[in-house]
């Protein structure tokens, strides 16, 4: 018999709001086998999502009852009735113990020996009272810490929203190498500890050789601009000083500028190459603004074109004109504790990000994650931001980083969600192949039937927080036996020529219930073409309608032939839209 990876059993779970407690989940039961693939399908709000976050211990409802057990091992934890009055009442006495402390602390004042005996007595109840609360936790604390074990390490999640589901703060190798780095599943090293420190202890150095040689101009610029203001407190010429910031601040645009002549350039040379004519005549005619060529838009080269490139950096040289002209009137020791001080309170800041900075071979490591979920360039892509890719990039790191720790099971909530067709298709294809290649089991969450055909062995169909069938593929999809999911399957559009054309796309009638209503039945049979008082008083049980398909409907005779059920619904639907159109519903 395959080994059940995710067991789910008679699951009760709530939430407290301002209107009472509601009821999300209805005695939910789901099993998923090693190497499966589970499709949990079901309209919006039926309960799919929060069943995954109970699962992996993430949602914040209150279960009432029921079971989660990951390879035999139950996920969920409740602690007992003396656990919790001893919990309580500990931390109620910890309560009035600090605030007789206060209270002691004060009267100090005024009767020392009275204040210190009240400081006295209430530091040690208090202490004592909170050891008490302290190991009445020790379960929960053991049961947490197993969670932290198997969230990332034996469950992964991929969240339901790519878009905001990573951290837009750090780069995509600090997300992935972060996740590993909790489950200790980064490789050794390649830089040892020493080295590591000489280079932290150097980076400051290093940074401003990088940034003179990425941009030697600008660089150029800012070093003038200190000799010229150092020279001038050091020397006294400040006629000479002020004559010197003057000619920095109209060299700076220039200086700066030259990165965008030197690209224009490249770009006009390249433009040559193509038509076979000579840059230096080109040069020679644009010194003069005689030029012919044209541009790639077409437009003549000519001197004031050189000048439209260099008077958008005209403010910057002005704003280090007033910059220069105010550092030559401040006092040097001012200027030179100011530039200390900040080079001080830089320096640490450097050094540590520097120390912290991820290990070449665990860049490695990365790296080879991403190609296994088929991102191109992924050198790259390991250091840019979540900003700076698209939805199906975005995707694909999230499946990288779920499947960084190779998983026994993963639960795909929409993983689809916000992207193109095609994209889908690469999306599905890939986890596909991550079940094949890693024997990974997945629970794929889903509305879409096309996906779960696509995808799934076996489907299980929610409803208002019930399970309503399960079964294999085949089974449900060809052969369903509650209304439900006949009229799910139902409303799918069909391209078929040899299929009745439908002029109108069939509907379920109604809607989902609000989970604050109370049924002594069946949840569906305010929906339902095949309700009766039986349906309305007495709840469904699971029946076993063939073997490993389950139905909880108390007329699954009368739903063996699909098309004669889809004709109810049909027919239920439209007396259903006439009724609401006369006010009757």
């Amino acid at each position: 018999m395959t080994e059940n990876v995710l067991e789910v059993e008679g699951l009760r779970v709530h939430f407290d709001t301002l209107d009472g407690p509601i009821e999300a989940l209805h005695s939910v039961d789901l099993k998923v086998k090693d190497k499966q693939i589970m499709g949990l399908v079901g309209e919006s709000g039926c309960g799919k999502s929060v069943t995954s976050l109970v699962t992996i211990g993430l949602a914040t409802c209150d279960v009432d009852e029921g079971s989660v057990k990951y390879q035999g091992k139950e996920m969920l934890h409740h602690d007992s009735e003396v656990d919790s009055r001893v919990q309580y009442t500990s931390g109620w006495i910890v309560v009035f113990c600090v605030q007789a402390a206060i209270l002691g602390l004060l009267m100090v004042l005024l009767n020392p020996i009275g204040g210190i005996t009240i400081l006295l007595i209430s530091a040690i109840v208090g202490g004592l009272s909170w050891l008490t609360g302290f190991a009445a936790k020790w379960k929960s604390r053991k049961h947490q810490k197993f969670m932290r074990w198997v969230r990332g390490n034996e469950i992964s999640m991929i969240f339901q929203e790519p878009m905001s589901a990573l951290n837009p703060l750090y780069t995509v190798e600090k997300q992935i190498s972060e996740v590993m780095r909790t489950h200790d599943r980064l490789v050794d090293a390649e830089t040892p500890r020493h080295l590591r420190i000489l280079q932290a202890l150097a980076s400051p150095f290093s940074l401003v050789t990088r940034a003179i040689r990425s941009n030697p101009y600008a660089s150029s610029a800012v070093i003038g601009i200190f000799a010229v203001v150092t020279a001038a407190h050091v020397w006294e010429f400040t006629g000479s000083a002020a004559i010197w910031a003057f000619l920095l601040s109209i060299i700076l645009p220039i200086l700066a500028s030259r990165s965008s002549l030197k690209e224009r350039r490249e770009a006009i040379e390249t433009d040559l190459a193509v038509t076979g004519d000579s840059i230096e005549g080109l040069a020679v005619d644009i010194a003069l603004g005689t030029s012919s060529q044209t541009s790639d838009s077409g437009a003549p080269i000519r001197l004031w074109s050189l000048l439209s490139i260099a008077v958008p950096h005209l403010p910057l040289g002005f704003a280090s004109f007033i910059v220069i002209y105010l550092m030559l009137w401040m006092p040097f020791s001012a200027l030179l504790g100011m530039v200390v001080i900040c080079t001080l309170l830089a320096l640490p800041v450097v050094i540590i990000l520097d120390y912290l900075r991820l290990d070449p071979a665990h860049t490695k490591q990365v790296i080879e994650i991403l190609e296994d979920v088929k991102i191109p360039n992924p050198e790259a892509v390991v250091r840019m931001y979540p900003h700076e890719l698209s939805g199906g990039m975005r995707q694909r790191v999230m499946i990288a980083m779920m499947m960084a720790c190779e998983p026994k099971l993963l639960i795909a909530d929409e993983p689809t969600t916000a992207l193109d067709v095609t994209i889908q298709a690469q999306i599905l294809k890939l986890m596909r192949d991550l079940r094949d290649e890693k024997g990974t089991a997945i629970l794929l969450i889903t509305h879409d039937l096309g996906v779960i055909a696509e995808m799934c062995d076996d489907v299980t169909v929610m409803y208002a927080g019930s399970v309503v069938e399960t079964g294999s593929i085949a089974d449900v999809l060809s052969r369903p036996r509650m209304p439900y999911t006949v009229g799910l399957l139902h409303s799918i559009p069909t391209i078929d020529e040899e299929s009745n054309r439908r002029d109108v796309l069939p509907i379920i009638p109604g809607q989902v219930p609000d989970p604050n209503l109370h049924f002594d039945g069946c949840r569906f049979h305010p929906r339902c073409p095949f309700a009766d008082e039986k349906c309305i008083s007495t709840p469904p049980p699971m029946m076993e309608v063939e073997p490993g398909h389950f139905a909880a409907c108390h007329h699954t005779d009368r739903t063996i032939n699909v098309s004669q059920v889809q004709t109810e619904f049909d027919r239920f639907a439209s007396e259903y839209v006439k009724f609401e159109f006369q006010g009757v519903v």
